[in-house]
């Protein structure tokens, strides 16, 4: 008996629905067109919310049909056969991606790329990613090649553990218990998504976390015990309706949308759902519109054609080809479905369907691929050799029983996301060259020092409110964590346009009120510093350039060189009145005579934070020994680590 009813809540059994490749191909096209990138497709990243929910769909479905058939669930033989759907591309991705770097990549730009490659094929680069420097909001800013393989790690981290439960759930308790994980699951997965979380993270916690993200795949899951409850022709009424919303929400919905993480995304698994089960069955307006021979090509191609389109349109960039708009789209379409067409036919289905690469040898090639692809991601970055040997030589120390010295001062950064953008850089530096120790400082997105009144951004006009107190939460945490040093860097929203009132007029920096308003936080700040005995080293900061889809002219003049140039004219004003305390590095200054300019595209690539490999190159460069070299001038007597020489070492141009 509960071998039928399991049966029947597969489905009958997946007998192939061609309606669901179209579907994989439609998903496909609204995220190339997203990543384009096409402002009238601005909600187009969620395809890949109904690749979840597909997926859920159809992995439940098997898993369900197998116990039926089999009273039994083979996790070595499913995960075996997902392995070998996934790898293949998976592996020639990370290769071509890493081999032709050096030819399309600047040298900082290679400095992650070992890192995010071996996440990427651990199924784990989805957690490398949750940090404010790879908000998917700015994913045209600074990106990955590899940023797009965050969901494929969410499937694999799925693929990992959803049949252990399966299979031991089945056993207790049948398809009831079963449907009590998936409910009981996808209640603590809304609890992440829960109005109560703040939404300031949402673009990078929210976005790549497994845990908020789970809810999608869920629902899938929730269909596939569903399904044999359903009526074919509610199911074909409710896709029609359902398949128009999710192409609204395509052209209406921004990845930072705060109704998305306060269960829009949940809404949308459910929409996504209808269409899923509407493709399933027998004639309606769902099938007949997703099943155009053409765009079932493109499902079938789909996994390969969303591993290669994001390397691709990095590659084949307007401002490479020199192409216009339109006829650079053709160009990396063109280019995708060819690659993923090849990959497909000569390389996924042979070893899929085991005519290639049998039994074991596809983990022994893995293996042998994984070797290779280290050993050449080393020898591609610019860095990377000399990083990697610094830790490996500490490493080594510390297993022969050699101790670390303790560090000659704790440091902490301090300021808004340029702060903590620059940290992955400077931080290295000062911990590995400087003997330093890094210790938690204070960054918040979104808040520099200057708290009044609104400012503009997006369209709209921001309350500051929720950046008060800044110099005071500064001070709490260098006095918590004991810092000896800190490095502060302030400035994209000091420069925004503001209104002290609601309809009052609008100021910028210059204004004599802004200026003493932010004179005073400044202040305050280095007021709270001395009183901890922290040294502070304040760094000036590079002229911004606002993001492309702010086109107020409020908003565009916060790239205006003079509300910077004023900024950091006060920075001096007040760091001139403490002597013992503070030092000016002039960054701002530096940025200014790099050949690519301050906002030179390989180290600044959205005219506001410096790229992971750019606070790199800079601070091994220059900026590391200027830091260490102003600190040692406010305590000169702490311990004096070794400077090596920096100035031969290579750069970005």
């Amino acid at each position: 008996m509960m071998r039928e009813r399991l049966e029947r809540s597969a489905g009958g059994g997946l007998a192939h629905a061609p309606a669901l490749d179209g579907l994989r191909g439609l998903c496909l096209l609204a995220v190339f067109l997203f990543h384009a990138p096409f402002a009238w497709m601005s909600g187009g990243f969620l395809g890949v919310s109904t690749f979840f929910t597909l997926s859920g769909y159809l992995i439940t479905a098997l898993l369900l049909g197998e116990y039926g058939r089999t009273e039994r669930i083979s996790i070595a033989g499913f995960w075996d056969r997902r392995l070998r759907r996934l790898l293949p591309a998976l592996f020639l991705t990370v290769a071509l991606v890493v081999g032709s770097s050096p030819f399309w990549l600047a040298p900082s730009a290679r400095e992650r790329l070992l890192p995010d490659a071996l996440a990427s094929l651990l199924f784990v680069v989805n957690f490398r990613f949750m940090s404010p420097e790879f908000a998917y909001s700015q994913v045209f800013a600074a990106p990955s090649p590899f940023q797009h393989c965050w969901s494929l790690a969410i499937e694999g981290q799925f693929y990992l553990v959803f049949p252990l439960l399966v299979a031991l759930v089945l056993r207790v308790g049948g398809s009831r218990g079963l449907g009590v994980l998936v409910v009981a699951s996808l209640i603590a997965s809304l609890g992440v998504l829960s109005p109560s979380r703040g939404i300031a993270s949402a673009a990078y916690r929210l976005y790549y976390g497994t845990d908020a993200r789970a809810a999608e795949l869920l629902v899938g899951s929730g269909l596939a015990l569903l399904a044999p409850a359903l009526r074919g022709r509610a199911r074909r009424l409710l896709g029609a309706p359902a398949l128009l919303g999710i192409v609204v929400a395509w052209a209406t919905l921004r990845v930072d949308a705060p109704v998305l993480y306060r269960g829009g995304l949940l809404v949308y698994a459910v929409l996504s759902a209808c269409v899923v089960s509407a493709a399933t069955e027998e004639g309606g307006i769902v099938r007949a519109l997703l099943s155009p021979a053409w765009l079932r090509w493109i499902g079938r191609t789909s996994y390969g054609g969303y591993l290669y389109h994001w390397p691709i349109l990095l590659l084949l960039d307007p401002t490479r080809t020199g192409l216009a708009p339109l006829p650079s789209f053709a160009l990396r379409l063109t280019a995708t479905l060819a690659l993923a067409g090849l990959s497909y036919r000569w390389i996924e289905e042979p070893i899929r369907r085991g005519r290639a690469l049998g039994g074991r040898r596809l983990y022994l090639a893995a293996g042998a691929a994984s070797a290779a692809l280290i050993a050449l991601g080393v020898a591609r970055s610019p860095w990377g050799v000399r990083v990697a040997a610094a830790r490996t030589l500490r490493s080594a120390s510390s297993w022969l029983g050699q101790a670390r010295a303790a560090p000659a001062f704790r440091f902490a950064f301090f300021g808004d996301s340029t702060a903590l953008s620059l940290a992955s850089g400077l931080g290295g530096w000062l911990d590995l060259e400087g003997g330093g120790g890094k210790v938690p400082g204070s960054t918040h997105l979104g808040c520099g020092l200057l708290a009044v009144g609104r400012f503009a951004y997006q369209g709209g006009w921001i309350d500051s409110k929720h950046c008060a107190d800044m110099p005071r939460r500064w001070t709490e945490t260098a006095r918590n964590w004991r810092a000896d040093l800190a490095v502060v860097l302030i400035g994209p929203w000091e420069v925004r346009t503001r209104r002290l009132r609601p309809t009052g007029r609008a100021r910028g920096l210059g204004d004599p009120y802004l200026d003493a308003e932010l004179r005073a936080e400044i202040e305050k700040a280095i007021a709270g510093f001395e009183a901890n005995g922290t040294a502070v080293v304040w760094l000036t900061s590079p002229r911004v350039a606002v993001r492309r889809d702010e086109v107020q002219p409020a908003e565009r003049a916060a790239s205006d060189p003079k509300r910077m140039a004023r900024l950091n004219e006060i920075i001096a004003e007040v760091a001139a009145r403490h002597p013992e305390t503070v030092r000016i590095v002039d960054l701002g200054g530096y940025l200014q005579r790099w050949p690519g300019g301050e906002l030179d595209p390989a180290l600044r690539p959205d005219g506001v934070h410096l790229s992971s490999e750019g606070a790199l190159e800079i601070s091994w460069r220059w900026l590391g020994a200027e830091v260490l070299r102003a600190y040692r001038e406010l305590r000169p007597a702490a311990p004096k680590p070794s400077l090596v020489n920096l100035n031969a070492r290579p750069g970005l141009h």
